[in-house]
C-alpha cells in the first residue's frame, strides 16, 4: 500500500474571503472512513499566529511566512519516512510549501507542477490588484522579483517579506520550479500582468476553450509529454477550477470550468503517475455555500478518483 499521509495546513492568511481554513477539517468529515481511516494526519498549528494588515500589497505575509515553514517542516518528514504527502490546505497561497519542501529534500531534481485552477497564481506584491497572497505563490515558486514596469509601489518591509518568501527552506533555493515545468489546467481568470507572464516564460496552459477543442485526454496526454524530463510530479487540484454551479464554495468562483465527471477524469489520470511526488487540495470555503457544499461535492470527486487511480494502494 503506498504511504500516504495527509497534511492539513488550516490557514486562509492569503485570501481575501475568511473561512477557506474550515475546509480541510470539512472535506475529512465528508470523506468516508473506509477511505481515510488508516492514513496518518498531521495538522499545521497555526492557531497562535495573528493577521497584519500593515501592508496593502502583502496581507498578512508575516503568518503565512511561519505557516510555511511549519507546512514544509511536516511536508519533508513525512517525504523522509517514505510518505506521499496529500495536502489539504485552507488558501492557496500554501501551495508553496508542498514546491518549498520539495526541493529541500531534492534539491538537485526537478519538479514538475500541474496547477489545476481558474487562475495563474503569478502575480507579486508589485503586480497584484488585491494583495491576497493566495494569488502568488506559483510567483514566489518562480523566483519573479520586481518587474520592470510594477503596479504598485512596494513598500521596503515588505520588499523584503517577499525575498524571503521567494528563499523559503534551508536551501535557500530560488527559483524552485522552473517556468518550463509547470502546466495550468482550466486557466481562464487573468490579470494583464499574468498574460504577460505566460508568453515571456513559455508557461504551457490549457483554458475551457482547449479542453473543448482537444478533449481531458488529448490535455492529459500533452501535459505529460511536456514534464517527461521532470524527476516527479505535484497535482494541486484548486477547487475553483470547477464551475461554480458545482458550488459557490470557494473564494474566487468563475464560471466554465470543469464538470465534476471532468474533474474526476483528469484526476484518475494524473493521481496514476508514478513519480507523483504529492497532491494538494486547496480553497473549500464552507462559509461561501451551503446549499451546494463544496466540501461534499469535493468528497465525492476525490472518493471516485482515488478509487479509479488507485492512489491509495
Amino acid at each position: 500500500m503506498k504511504n500516504v499521509n495527509i497534511i492539513t495546513i488550516e490557514s486562509d492568511f492569503g485570501a481575501g474571503k475568511k473561512g477557506a481554513k474550515l475546509g480541510p477539517q470539512a472535506l475529512l468529515k465528508e470523506l468516508s472512513s473506509s477511505l481515510i481511516n488508516s492514513i496518518p494526519v498531521h495538522v499545521v498549528d497555526n492557531t497562535e499566529l495573528v493577521e497584519d494588515y500593515s501592508s496593502e500589497f502583502g496581507l498578512h505575509i508575516d503568518a503565512i511566512i511561519e505557516t510555511q515553514k511549519r507546512s514544509i517542516q511536516i511536508i519533508e518528514e513525512v517525504v523522509k519516512n517514505g510518505g506521499t504527502p496529500w495536502i489539504i490546505s485552507g488558501d492557496h497561497s500554501n501551495g508553496l510549501s508542498a514546491i518549498s519542501a520539495y526541493k529541500n529534500s531534492f534539491p538537485e531534481n526537478k519538479l514538475g507542477v500541474i496547477w489545476i485552477d481558474a487562475h495563474a497564481d503569478l502575480h507579486t506584491p508589485y503586480t497584484s490588484p488585491s494583495g491576497n497572497v493566495h494569488g502568488m505563490p506559483l510567483g514566489a515558486a518562480l523566483g519573479l522579483a520586481e518587474p520592470k514596469h510594477p503596479r504598485n509601489k512596494v513598500e521596503k518591509s515588505i520588499q523584503s517579506k517577499w525575498k524571503e518568501l521567494l528563499l523559503l527552506g534551508d536551501k535557500n533555493v530560488s527559483p524552485k520550479v522552473e517556468s518550463s515545468d509547470l502546466v495550468f489546467i482550466d486557466l481562464r481568470d487573468l490579470e494583464e500582468e499574468e498574460i504577460n507572464l505566460l508568453g515571456e516564460l513559455s508557461i504551457k496552459y490549457f483554458t475551457p476553450l482547449t479542453r473543448k477543442e482537444l478533449g481531458l485526454k488529448k490535455i492529459i496526454e500533452e501535459t505529460i509529454s511536456h514534464l517527461s524530463n521532470c524527476n516527479h510530479i505535484l497535482v494541486s487540484f484548486d477547487v475553483d477550477s470547477l464551475d461554480p454551479s458545482i458550488s459557490y464554495g470557494t473564494g474566487t468562483p468563475v464560471p466554465d470550468g470543469l464538470s465534476k465527471d471532468q474533474a474526476i477524469e483528469l484526476l484518475s489520470e494524473l493521481l496514476q503517475l508514478p513519480n507523483l511526488f504529492g497532491f494538494e487540495t486547496t480553497e473549500i470555503n464552507p462559509l461561501l455555500d451551503r446549499h451546494n457544499p463544496m466540501e461534499i461535492a469535493v468528497a465525492e470527486i476525490i472518493e471516485k478518483s482515488f478509487i479509479n487511480s488507485g492512489f491509495l494502494n
